[in-house]
């Protein structure tokens, strides 16, 4: 494939990928992030109301024992909940209604454990300085932090004062941690969810699905949780990329928290969006091989296309050719028709000089050396217009090579010359003597000029006037040929290098001349363009490169 294919091929199958793929990838892409981001934000509202819906269930869990223990703390007599046969039936009775009690306790004021039921020994024990007492003693109800307290195992009670004038004591029920632990582990979903409850220290409440047990520091910085429920990115100690979500509870003594790997639970949207980057790239590579294709078929098209214009071009040059030839008939006859008469007369000459016995009366040979010599400069003329327009006139192929435009011009206007005179048109040669040399083929050149002087003499008619001027322009050798003619109608002049159209009378023009040239001068590497002046003659420019052009 030469250079200009080459050349377009590339540039054709840049467009049409930037034009087909832009769209379709941008697109894909488009949709990709789109979905990416509304599923994430989904996932993160699902987990926020998760959260809340969580947080809601444990502080109903909270606030129903705490209503029981009231109602009870509040109904029963101290001396009835002092016996410990007593209030091992109400422990019954609390458990059958709901099953999280593990003990029950009466506490007096001065702190002694006065009556207990439950699995431990803490009847007796003294709980003056335990902060949860201090707290209930305070403030009449009070749900405390997980500690481990006489037991030495972490619990969390919930405390109720029952305050008689100036007697008061307490009633503790401790809470069971398996039974708060399901309702919080039920906020958990998949196998990477984790849910736990936090204090204000940080430190658990319950335990983490992640190894973190029950009053273990977590990695969670409370300082920037918001208040109310939120959802954030974090990255875990074990380096996992989650989404958290945040809810406090209990007017802000505990912060639930459920983390959730956003892989697990989009893993098959994930998988669609997958497919879809899959589809993507599938349909962009069938596109890039569609394009490779078609833009080869069209430029092998196109070449062919090219070669078949470039034969009926030749065809049409030589046919142009052979009709400027036979327009010049009637010059190269009168120009042949001149050295026969003389040759002719001086034949006739030398018949009366060589009669016999004239030649001896000669006192001097010189003349019919002198006259031989004018026979052969006659016939040399002759045989000279000859050559040039069987020259013109036959097929070669393109030939570069360095020439002188002026001496193109020159030849050319020698083949309109009679015509010219004939017409009485002034044909005036203005050649810049100074042009370089220039690489380009002498026959279409003469071809061209030879085309745009013969319409010129059209154009003027009798007594007219042409000029044909040549002159260097920079990097380029610019030939004009201006006529004083009536010019192009401006409505015709844009298709005055169309095949087939002409301006002449039917008749007197085949309408090629000007295509054929305008071709003829893109291929050398130039151009021909037409300055009209309708009314005011016409002027056409062929322009050609100092250098050879590109032929590769």
């Amino acid at each position: 494939m030469t250079r200009p294919y080459a050349n377009l091929s590339r540039r054709m199958t840049i467009v049409a990928l930037l034009v087909a793929l832009l769209p379709l990838n941008g697109l894909g892409l488009g949709l990709y992030y789109y979905y990416n981001y509304t599923n994430t934000q989904a996932l993160k509202e699902e987990l926020r109301i998760r959260a809340l819906n969580r947080a809601t269930a444990i502080e109903l869990f909270l606030a129903e024992r705490t209503a029981l223990l009231e109602v009870l703390a509040h109904g029963a007599r101290l001396n009835q909940l002092s016996n410990e046969s007593e209030l091992a039936g109400l422990l019954s009775i609390m458990n059958r209604r709901s099953w999280s009690f593990v003990d029950l306790g009466i506490i007096d004021k001065q702190g002694l454990h006065r009556a207990y039921v439950g699995p431990y020994l803490l009847k007796e024990q003294k709980y003056l300085d335990a902060p949860w007492f201090q707290q209930a003693m305070q403030k009449g109800v009070y749900v405390s932090d997980v500690f481990l307290g006489f037991r030495q195992v972490p619990h969390f009670v919930i405390a109720v004062k029952h305050e008689n004038g100036s007697d008061s004591w307490v009633l503790r029920a401790t809470i069971d941690s398996d039974v708060f632990n399901r309702l919080v582990r039920t906020a958990q979903v998949g196998k990477s969810g984790d849910a736990y409850i936090l204090d204000r220290q940080g430190r658990l409440q319950t335990p983490s699905r992640r190894g973190g047990k029950v009053l273990d520091p977590a990695p969670v910085d409370m300082s920037s949780v918001s208040p109310g429920s939120s959802v954030v990115e974090r990255t875990t100690a074990d380096g996992r990329e989650v989404l958290t979500a945040f809810s406090w509870i209990c007017g802000g003594k505990w912060l639930l928290v459920i983390d959730q790997d956003p892989r697990e639970i989009l893993g098959p949207l994930n998988l669609a969006r997958n497919v879809e980057l899959a589809v993507l790239g599938l349909a962009s590579l069938f596109v890039m091989v569609a394009v490779f294709i078609l833009v080869r078929l069209f430029i092998r098209q196109l070449r062919r296309n090219d070669e078949e214009r470039a034969a009926i071009d030749a065809q049409l040059a030589h046919s142009a050719r052979l009709v400027s030839l036979g327009r010049m008939a009637a010059g190269v006859a009168h120009e042949i028709n001149n050295p026969l008469a003389a040759m002719s007369e001086l034949a006739g000459e030398m018949q009366d000089i060589l009669v016999p016995g004239e030649l001896a009366k000669l006192e001097e040979g010189d003349v019919v050396g002198e006259n031989l010599s004018r026979i052969q400069n006659q016939v040399e003329r002759a045989r000279g217009v000859t050559h040039r327009m069987l020259k013109f006139a036959r097929r070669m192929e393109p030939h570069m090579e360095g020439i002188d435009i002026n001496d193109v011009l020159r030849e050319s206007y020698s083949f309109i010359e009679k015509e010219a005179l004939f017409n009485n048109v002034k044909v005036q040669l203005d050649l810049n003597p100074n042009l370089p040399m220039v690489q380009s083929d002498r026959a279409q050149l003469q071809q061209v000029f030879l085309n745009l002087m013969d319409n010129a003499l059209d154009a003027v008619g009798q007594g007219g006037r042409v000029r044909v001027s040549s002159q260097a322009d920079g990097a380029w050798l610019t030939v004009k040929v201006s006529d004083s003619g009536p010019g192009v109608p401006a409505d015709l002049a844009g298709r005055i290098f169309d095949p087939f159209f002409t301006t002449k009378d039917p008749g007197q023009g085949t309408g090629l001349g000007l295509s054929i040239s305008h071709s003829i001068m893109q291929r050398l590497g130039g151009s021909l363009e037409l300055e009209n002046h309708p009314g005011q003659g016409a002027t056409f420019v062929a322009r050609l490169p100092n250098s050879p052009p590109d032929t590769a």
